[in-house]
């Protein structure tokens, strides 16, 4: 990855300022849940993500949910929030999700400082997930249940690992200047 990207940049900077509000407010633990499907190319950007931070982050007080074996999607995602609440006292949640949009390029990464409602693409009926969220462009929004579903199956398969890829590793270079 490059740095000199400027996408990714304003994604490091800011990921990095979620790390310093982490351990500024003094959380239990860090929660990652990457929410998607690996049956959709273009909603595989979750579990990829998971994955990745899976075999890479083995700290105890940081968590993740969701990857290419166990996916975290709209069918059992208000079980795994529940898991959560009942099982950590006060955890910073971070979701982690593909997207489609009208006026962005996919490709682009940007970070909300709330959660994300997962599946409003494909009208799904959600609560918002998390304290904050990542989401990664893999496709045009058409406004249109048919259209995006097409959007997200036909999504380029190098652009997701891509975006994982390079999410992953911001946030892996990022975790070692976390106090938990």
């Amino acid at each position: 990855m490059s740095f000199d990207n400027y996408i990714y940049a304003n994604f490091n900077f800011e990921f990095n300022k979620m790390i310093r509000k982490i351990n500024k407010n003094k959380y239990s633990n860090l929660v990652f849940i990457c929410i998607g499907t690996n049956k959709i190319v273009g909603d595989s950007l979750g579990p990829i993500t998971g994955e990745i931070l899976k075999r890479n982050l083995e700290r105890r007080n940081i968590k993740i949910f969701g990857d290419l074996s166990n996916n975290v999607n709209t069918h059992n995602i208000t079980q795994k929030i529940a898991y959560i609440k009942r099982c950590y006292d006060n955890p910073y949640i971070i979701s982690i999700d593909s997207a489609l949009s009208e006026t962005i390029v996919p490709e682009t990464v940007y970070i909300l400082k709330t959660g994300m409602i997962p599946g409003s693409a494909l009208k799904k009926n959600l609560s918002r997930i998390g304290n904050a969220s990542i989401k990664g462009i893999v496709g045009k929004d058409e406004k249109n249940l048919i259209k995006n579903y097409y959007n997200l199956a036909k999504a380029d398969y190098r652009l997701v690992l891509r975006l994982s890829k390079n999410i992953s590793k911001i946030i892996i270079n990022s975790i070692k200047f976390l106090n938990l």
